[in-house]
């Protein structure tokens, strides 16, 4: 399956769409970070990690979608030095 659709899978349409117009000094890092680590540990277990992005806040969701679809974006937000 490509990426895309297994982001709009995982995701959904609306989170997907959401995260292509996240501005990088808009993103809580952290937040995302510990997402990322939840998320990761639940590496093959599809159902298991969509009910986790359905419990997080849409714009943490959006942002863990964007980090998988574009680690450059990630470059962005790294460099913003004010919240």
């Amino acid at each position: 399956m490509a990426l895309r659709s297994e982001l709009k899978e995982l995701f959904g349409k609306q989170t997907l769409q959401a995260s292509k117009e996240l501005e990088p000094k808009k993103v809580d890092a952290l937040a995302v970070q510990k997402a990322a680590g939840a998320f990761l540990r639940l590496k093959g277990q599809p159902s298991a990690q969509m009910e986790l992005v359905n419990s997080m806040h849409p714009s943490t969701a959006a942002a863990l979608c964007r980090w998988i679809a574009d680690p450059s974006f990630w470059g962005l937000v790294s460099g913003v030095t004010k919240h």
